[in-house]
Order: structure tokens, then C-alpha cells, then sequence
């Protein structure tokens, strides 16, 4: 399959075609397992990029979610996501709106971006992706007279850009803010922040002092050493290990050895960089090409844009990798009419829903059940559905078991709440 439009809910390509390595269109941008311990996923470049330019082919597709706060609270009270009253996993993935260009859209906007938007991690001493807005595009179609209009979103291309130049093997990471981690309990508030490794820089500028008696890195070699290397990893080892966490210490290097390498470069991020890079080989091997599909205008009437092959992809190859988040009921994308409630207030009419959230018409799910499954790698969304024309078929991962919960299939919603 190449340069045609892939349609259906798509991972693999179910018809057959020829293909042939093709060197000079080499995946761009691949899934694989983060470099950040116990991170999950992570992005990575398949090719070095200068910096300022392009990360991957095209941008991202952008959803608002409007005043669901209000769509989702009774006359008696308010809730919120943010708060918890409700379960609405995609705000761990949300943007501000203004962020997105997004500034007129609702009163109450969050925004959620596929791709670069919800696919790389943070990590402070790192970034190398600059995030851009979103361009306002309905894809031809017009409001008063198709009838796919209002049906899709028409926020699109939201560009992403190297920070600096970038090696090919890079993880990609984006700045998710401060507050992102300061908010939220558990082992978020030990994320170091990119004010910890100023203060574990210093650290390490005292703890080499304390190896040779000197301020000088160069004096960090073995016959001026004033402790044996055993003690000196054992002592590494009390320090990385010692029972207060704090996010300045887990901004030191994991090894001894890297502990070393950053007092002799004089800041850490040299260690971390290097840390960071897989090998081609291995991203080859074990991750996901990004790229076999961007987003053009659909062949399909009304259906504004479609995903198009990059490449050839031969019968069972990989179209695309879908990891998703769920959202365990669907009602919370509801969109009420307005009433008065008891006290002369606004409230949602419950008798009368008028709309529903935007992103609801790019998820999965079944009329059965309340579940929904949204597909946040770049590109997938773009997948159109044709009953007889379907070139593509979706399935579970069988060879991602580091972040596919298989035992998950078998659970029921309650347990995703």
C-alpha cells in the first residue's frame, strides 16, 4: 500500500502488496520503550534533526473539550475533573488552550493533542522538542451545507520542532511544566524539576571534593583517590538507596561511574544525553514506526481529511501503533441545552442533550458498553471507515508486554475507574 488512503480502524494492513527496502524514506519517528525507568512509552527519532526543524512529516490533530465542567454537573453542585469529582483520564494529556492558539473556542477549553502532544515524556535537563499551535482548517468542508462539518475537528498541523540539534536514536521530550508534577501525588512529586539538578550539580561538586580533596575534576582519577572504588560505589549506593527521597537525588546519575563523568563534564545533562540515544538497531527491532501515515484531504465525500500511506506496507506489516487511554463512561461527553435551576442559576437541562464532546467521534468503543478508547499516537485519528473498500484491521499488541496489560482485557469497567 502506498499513496493511497487507509481506511478503518486500523494497526495492520490486511491486503496484500509487493514492497522493497527503501533507504532514503527511513522512518522518521519511532514508539519504544522510554529511556526513563519505569516511564512506559517514550518517542524517539529515527534521524538526526537540526535544530528548528521539523520533528517528523506533518503536526498533530487538536481536540477541544469545551465547558465540560458545566456539561457534567448537576443543579446541586459543581464538578470538576481536576478536582476528581469525576474520572477523565485525558487530563493527564490536556493543554492549556491558549497553548494550542485555541483562545475563543468556550469559556472553559482544555485540549488535547495527539502525537507530540501526548506521546513523549518530560524530562527537565533534556527537552529538545519545541511545541507549536495548532492551524484552524475545517478541510473543506462548509458549515451550513456538509454534512461532515462539526464532525470532525478542524484544529490540525500542530508543528513540533527540534529545541536544539538532535541526534538520530534521541528520546524526544516535551515540557510538560513544573506544576504538572508538583500537582499530582505520589511518585510524580520525586520527578526532578529542572531547578533539582542545579542543586544535585552541587552536590556533586562536594562529593568530588570529598574523593580527592580538591575542587579540580581533572584530579578524579584513580591514584588520587583518597577511598578504594569498591567503597566508593558503596557509598553511591547509600546515597541513591538512603530511605529520603528527595527530587534532587534522583536527579543524581543512577551509577557511580556517571556520577563521575558529570563532575568531570561539570553538569549532568552530558551523562543523561547520552543515556537517552538507542541505537537504530534496536528501535528497528523493538519499537514502532510513527510515520507510515500522515494526514491529507479524504477520497471519502464530507470526510475532511483521511491517513495516507508514507511507504509501502505489505500485507500484515504495521500501519500504525495506537496506544490508547480510556475513558470508562462515555455519558461524561454529553452536551446540555440550558435551563434555570432552583435558585435562578444556569444549569444543564438533563432532559435535553444537544451535542456531544468533539473527541468522542475518534474513539472506539461499542453501543454495549460505556467504555471508550482513545488512540493518542500521531495520525491514527485520521483513519476513515469504508464498509467495503476497508484495506486495514485493528489488534492488540502482541509484542509490546512492557506497557500492554493483557490481564486488563479481561476486567470490567468498574476497574478503570
Amino acid at each position: 500500500l502506498t499513496a493511497v488512503e487507509v481506511a478503518a480502524a486500523t494497526v495492520l494492513l490486511s491486503c496484500a502488496v509487493t514492497t522493497s527496502a527503501d533507504e532514503s524514506n527511513k522512518c522518521l519517528l519511532y514508539l519504544a520503550e522510554s529511556t526513563i525507568p519505569n516511564a512506559g512509552l517514550g518517542m524517539f527519532t529515527g534521524v538526526p534533526v537540526e535544530e528548528d526543524h521539523l520533528l517528523g512529516r506533518v503536526g498533530d490533530a487538536a481536540f477541544a473539550t469545551v465547558d465540560q465542567d458545566w456539561h457534567i454537573s448537576p443543579a446541586t453542585g459543581t464538578l470538576s475533573k481536576h478536582s476528581g469529582d469525576y474520572h477523565w483520564p485525558l487530563t493527564n494529556y490536556d493543554w492549556n488552550a491558549p497553548d494550542i492558539g485555541m483562545d475563543d473556542e468556550a469559556e472553559d477549553v482544555s485540549v488535547t493533542v495527539t502525537g507530540f502532544g501526548a506521546a513523549p515524556n518530560c524530562h527537565f535537563s533534556l527537552l529538545n522538542v519545541d511545541e507549536h499551535a495548532a492551524i484552524y482548517d475545517a478541510a473543506g468542508l462548509d458549515r451550513y451545507t456538509s454534512p461532515g462539518a462539526g464532525a470532525i475537528t478542524p484544529w490540525w498541523n500542530r508543528t513540533s520542532t527540534a529545541l536544539r540539534d538532535i541526534a538520530a536514536g534521541s528520546e524526544l521530550y516535551v515540557d510538560y511544566g513544573p506544576s504538572w508534577f508538583t500537582s499530582r501525588e505520589g511518585h510524580f512529586q520525586l520527578v526532578p524539576l529542572a531547578s533539582s539538578y542545579e542543586k544535585a550539580l552541587e552536590f556533586l561538586k562536594a562529593y568530588g571534593k570529598m574523593l580527592v580533596g580538591t575542587d579540580s575534576p581533572d584530579d578524579l582519577v584513580e591514584d588520587k583517590m583518597m577511598i578504594g572504588d569498591e567503597v566508593q560505589k558503596d557509598l553511591w549506593d547509600i546515597i541513591k538507596t538512603h530511605p529520603y527521597v528527595s527530587r534532587e537525588r534522583q536527579a543524581l546519575p543512577e551509577t557511580h561511574k556517571d556520577g563521575i563523568r558529570a563532575i568531570k563534564a561539570g553538569d549532568i545533562m552530558t551523562v543523561e544525553v547520552e543515556n537517552s540515544i538507542r541505537s537504530l538497531e534496536y528501535l528497528e527491532e523493538h519499537g514502532k514506526c510513527v510515520d507510515n501515515i500522515v494526514p491529507q484531504q479524504s477520497t471519502i465525500p464530507h470526510a475532511g481529511r483521511g491517513a495516507f500511506a508514507t511507504r509501502f506496507i505489505p500485507k500484515g506489516g504495521l500501519v500504525a501503533p495506537a496506544p490508547l487511554v480510556h475513558i470508562a463512561d462515555k455519558s461524561k461527553t454529553k452536551m446540555y441545552a440550558e435551563t434555570k435551576g432552583p435558585t435562578g442559576n444556569i444549569i444543564r437541562d438533563e432532559e435535553k442533550v444537544v451535542h456531544k464532546q468533539i473527541i468522542l467521534n475518534y474513539c472506539f468503543g461499542h453501543p454495549n458498553s460505556t467504555l471508550l478508547l482513545f488512540p493518542y499516537s500521531s495520525n491514527v485519528v485520521y483513519i476513515n471507515h469504508h464498509s467495503t473498500e476497508y484495506n486495514a484491521k485493528l489488534r492488540w499488541t502482541n509484542d509490546f508486554d512492557f506497557y500492554h496489560h493483557k490481564d486488563w482485557l479481561e476486567k470490567s469497567v468498574d476497574f478503570l475507574e
